[in-house]
């Protein structure tokens, strides 16, 4: 039997590394040798060549009408996500004894697990595949002095009087809000520059600055985990740029960060991590981080505005923090069933 990984369609001429990077922690189960058949996540049921042993993690599906996958693949369903968005048209019948056939399936949050238990399928919550980068990478504690905000959630108003905010907390912090400016304009797919960098980046400051030490962002250096798709050839080109990425995180002091596909990774690999979580989020989003959000280290916005931060002072450049541990158990439980999954192929 062949070995398989999922890559996946870029979206309007862009692509999430997040996927990458779900797709690399799958790849650690197989023997190091071993070749793989690249299965686009959303087209599954179009594969029509030798049969296929898949680890079907991640996102479902930007194309519900290509469900359910083909009969050539052999998959192990842990750690997906069922977005709420698309729920009745993926759980149709014929999905539903598919799933049936699989199971237990493994949810990367509750409200999939939740779904799925609800039309009569064996389901579990078992967080996310990414909880077990830590076989391939781990932090290096010493030597790590990089400080990394990734993507962090910002509220950006464009009223007039928050307009004049921004102005106002631009004149009274030029030096540290011009800095950021010109990282922000580096890291992002489309760079804004002029007047409109500098208020996105006050936007910004004046959201966290009374939970981060103006130290802190003139240190850190700003990363996106969006990239154009045609900037990179091919899937193995995007599955290097994931594997430099999780570098970066792997010898970082600590990242803040709004993406669970890198704070999820930092767990794993034992990187002091902070998770920006909006807690006025859409459905669209929020759906995804039933049982996830508890495992992270949290500052929480709503409207613009810090509501909660788990360090009583501000995050400073030598803060010292740990991470939680309450993802050990799934952890251990992911790598047990991919491990017995690909055993025979090891």
């Amino acid at each position: 039997m062949k070995n398989g990984l999922l890559v996946y369609t870029p979206l309007n001429g862009k692509f999430n590394i997040g996927d990458y990077i779900q797709s690399l922690a799958a790849k650690q189960f197989f023997s190091n040798s071993s070749t793989f058949l690249y299965i686009d996540r959303d087209h599954t049921n179009e594969y029509q060549g030798e049969p296929v042993k898949l680890i079907m993690n991640g996102w479902y599906s930007h194309e519900p009408q290509n469900w359910p996958p083909s009969v050539q693949i052999n998959p192990l369903f842990v750690a997906i996500h069922i977005n709420e968005t698309i729920k009745d048209q993926f759980l149709t019948e014929e999905s539903i004894a598919y799933f049936k056939r699989f199971e237990p399936i493994g949810c990367r949050d509750y409200n999939t697990q939740k779904m799925l238990l609800s039309k009569g399928i064996k389901a579990y919550f078992s967080g996310c595949l990414t909880l077990t980068l830590g076989l391939t990478y781990q932090h290096k504690k010493i030597n790590c002095n990089k400080i990394y905000f990734v993507d962090p959630f910002f509220h950006f108003d464009t009223k007039i009087s928050s307009l004049f905010g921004y102005i106002q907390m631009l004149f009274s912090n030029y030096k540290v809000i011009k800095n950021i400016s010109k990282k922000i304009a580096k890291s992002i797919i489309v760079p804004q520059t002029g007047w409109k960098a500098l208020l996105i980046a006050a936007a910004l400051y004046k959201q966290f600055h009374s939970v981060i030490e103006d130290e802190v962002f003139m240190k850190a250096e700003f990363l996106c985990q969006e990239f154009k798709d045609k900037d990179y050839k091919n899937d193995n080109d995007k599955f290097k740029k994931a594997d430099e990425i999780l570098k970066k995180y792997e010898n970082a002091q600590y990242v803040i960060t709004s993406r669970i596909h890198c704070a999820l990774p930092c767990l794993a690999m034992n990187t002091p991590v902070v998770f920006i979580n909006k807690a006025d989020d859409t459905i669209f989003s929020s759906c995804r981080f039933g049982g996830l959000l508890d495992l992270f280290n949290q500052i929480t916005i709503k409207k613009g505005k810090v509501i909660h931060s788990f360090l009583e002072e501000k995050l400073k450049c030598n803060s010292d923090f740990k991470n939680k541990e309450l993802h050990k158990p799934y952890q251990e439980e992911l790598i047990k069933r991919c491990r017995s999954f690909t055993s025979d192929i090891l």
